[in-house]
């Protein structure tokens, strides 16, 4: 893209341990460019007037602990932030999900390293059984159809946040998705915000987790009252992130 527009452009960033995990992969999920593809979506106006003017994106790293072989996949991703458009989200993560499974399948059939002994380190069946963590941005409130889809894998076709409009299969036969997620926040309820501005106050963000093969142990606490009472918006630049969801998690492996 132009130098003027790569500077008016949301993007996002995952860092790791290169001490600790070994980078397989790097992969970006365009969701345009992606939707642009499937035939399911070439006759609807809905995705060309709404989805494809968007340039929102997820980035999936591939990583392995370089002392087991455990794999794990980090997703971090930017959703549409417009609530008039809570159905170009939903479709967005609808979009997401199908790109981390066939991402983590095939992440499943590279084979395993070997250890410097030679002994075969972890090896994984099926792209489920690696440990997952989906963080983001997803501009969608706890009682959305996105949160919904995560949490619980799918949305009919009918659900009201498809607004009515026409996507496809995911309006025809609904929505699912093969992992087990979980909000890091679930056990204790999510955060009260993660987001405040004067016309708007509440959580939008989100780490997901794979419950079969990964377990929390420790969250962080909500921002306290009283700081909030004495700042204009959050983030701000002393919390310049939204991403205001911080986990500590056990991959088990």
């Amino acid at each position: 893209m132009p130098e003027n527009k790569k500077r008016e452009t949301d993007g996002c960033a995952t860092f790791y341990k290169v001490d600790k995990y070994l980078l397989i992969e790097n992969q970006v999920v365009e969701f345009r460019a992606i939707a642009i593809q499937r035939k399911d979506f070439d006759k609807s106006d809905d995705m060309f007037n709404r989805v494809l003017q968007r340039d929102d994106i997820a980035v999936v790293t591939l990583l392995e602990e370089r002392a087991t072989g455990a794999r794990l996949i980090v997703a971090n991703l930017h959703i549409y932030w417009d609530p008039d458009f809570r159905d170009v989200k939903l479709v967005q993560v609808g979009i997401l999900m199908e790109e981390m499974q066939r991402i983590a399948d095939r992440f499943s059939r590279l084979p395993p390293r070997k250890a410097a002994d030679g002994t075969k380190l972890v090896a994984y069946s099926e792209g489920t059984k690696i440990p997952l963590v989906i963080c983001g941005d997803f501009n969608s409130v706890p009682d959305s159809g996105v949160y919904q889809y995560m949490n619980e894998g799918f949305v009919p076709p009918d659900h009201q946040d498809f607004m009515g409009k026409d996507y496809g299969e995911f309006t025809s036969r609904g929505m699912g998705h093969k992992f087990n997620l979980k909000s890091a926040y679930a056990s204790i309820g999510e955060l009260p915000l993660t987001n405040y501005i004067p016309s708007f106050q509440g959580a939008l963000d989100y780490i997901w987790y794979s419950t079969n093969n990964a377990t929390v142990t420790d969250v962080l606490g909500e921002v306290d009252d009283e700081y909030i009472s004495r700042v204009v918006g959050f983030p701000n630049a002393h919390f310049p992130s939204e991403y205001d969801l911080f986990i500590l998690f056990h991959a088990c492996y």
